[in-house]
This record gives C-alpha cells, structure tokens and sequence, in this order.
C-alpha cells in the first residue's frame, strides 16, 4: 500500500483507443502494462547515469487488484513507490486512480528483483535504496 512515508513517483495519462477491449473499458492486460512503465520510468528517473549503466530490474511476481473501470477518454494517475526490500528484491506498490474521480481503479504489489548487465542478481546497495526511498 502506497504510504506518506516514502517517496512516490505519479504520471498522468489518457485511456486511448488501442487500450480499449470489447467490453469497451480499459482491457486488464494494459494495467500490468502500465505498471511495469511506471516502474522502468521510476526508475529511470532517480538513477543515476552511473547506477543504470550497471543494473536493470524484473518483475518476478505480480498481483494486480481490480477495483474499477476505466474508459476511452479518461484522465488516470498513476502512483508508485518502493516497500520493503531485502538483499536483491523490492516490493513495489502502484495505485491507478482516475483522475478525475480520484476513484481507485487497480492497485498492485510486485516484487522486482536487480539485476547486473549479464541478467545476474545484484545485492540492492544503500546507494540504491537511497534513491528510492529517501524523501526530498
């Protein structure tokens, strides 16, 4: 659950056509899809240019909670932030809202582990949960 005690990275979007399914509301698979966007934006945002040379991330576990639709037009706010971490993996939370309403759409909990350029896991350094969690 996202919390005021850490940092939380927000982008705003609007619900396209391509993202529409017969239903005619924002298709499931396009939530995990913008979760894992603001999680690599996330992290490219903070990282250092040094940090993002040396690590990526994955997602090795996901669950995605759905609460309600979202339409063709609709303004969404996406937010994320960090949990716990241990020595290669970190919690990661993501609230899709619509913007609008403030209605809580989907909220997730995954676990994205770091990785080295060769795919190998990394131990999760001060320096990077520094970046994560540190409030500014």
């Amino acid at each position: 659950m996202i919390s005021a005690d850490l940092p939380t990275y927000t982008v705003t979007r609007k619900v396209t056509d391509a993202e529409i399914d017969d239903l005619n509301h924002v298709n499931n698979v396009v939530y995990n899809q913008w979760a894992n966007e603001i999680a690599i934006e996330h992290w490219l945002t903070v990282g250092t240019e040094a940090l993002k040379k040396q690590f990526d991330w994955v997602m090795i576990k996901h669950n995605l909670e759905y609460k309600a639709a979202a339409f063709l037009g609709d303004t969404i706010l996406i937010k994320t932030q960090v949990g716990q971490a241990t020595n290669v993996k970190y919690e990661r939370f993501i609230e899709i809202y619509n913007a609008t309403t403030e209605q809580l759409l989907v909220k997730t909990k995954s676990v994205w582990c770091a990785i080295n350029k060769k795919g190998k896991p990394v131990k999760i350094s001060q320096e990077l949960r520094d970046l994560f969690e540190t409030l500014t």
